[in-house]
């Protein structure tokens, strides 16, 4: 997907190891040399620390800062030079302004069914970023019906599957029907 320019959506049971698999694949990212921007690792708060712990130990020769807590402000030098920025949904849309600085190598959204509400502030300001590539990792991608899917490639693809409305008459109404 990446060589193609598409983003892509890793979808399976919790535990199979979607995280790992990411990391694996930002490990070889990061490795090429034209790779200088960093990837950006966008997590609910709660899986902040899982994400740290892994790449420490999963992928130590990277450099990983955690954009969260009230200490945040004072490592901002730290998002310098990172490969690695670990942050979560709350603080994307929060501080939208300080990501948008930047543009990202890969944009990674673990649970990403937390974008599934199109007017959701973190879904927007996910999409505003400028990211070479992106992904979506869920265990969930359908949770409630088939638009929460239309989000999801929403963000990865813009215009792919058309405007929410024209997925709801195309492909929604008549599958769910």
């Amino acid at each position: 997907l990446r060589a193609s320019g598409m983003g892509g959506v890793l979808a399976d049971d919790m535990g199979l190891g979607k995280t790992l698999q990411t990391i694996a694949h930002l490990c070889i990212e990061h490795a090429r040399p034209d790779v200088v921007k960093p990837s950006l690792v966008v997590v609910p708060t709660s899986l902040i620390q899982n994400w740290k712990r892994e790449l420490a130990k999963f992928a130590p020769h990277l450099v990983v800062s955690v954009w969260h807590g009230s200490e945040r402000h004072a490592g901002g030098d730290a998002l310098e030079r990172a490969d690695i920025i670990i942050t979560s949904y709350s603080l994307l849309a929060r501080e939208q302004e300080r990501w948008a600085t930047r543009a990202y190598h890969y944009l990674i959204l673990d649970e990403a069914q937390a974008i599934k509400n199109p007017r959701a502030a973190a879904r927007e300001a996910a999409r505003s970023l400028d990211a070479e590539h992106r992904l979506c990792l869920s265990g969930t991608p359908v949770e409630n019906h088939l638009g929460d899917l239309w989000s999801l490639f929403d963000f990865l693809m813009p215009g792919l599957l058309g405007s929410a409305s024209e997925f709801q008459v195309g492909y929604r109404a008549p599958i769910e029907n």
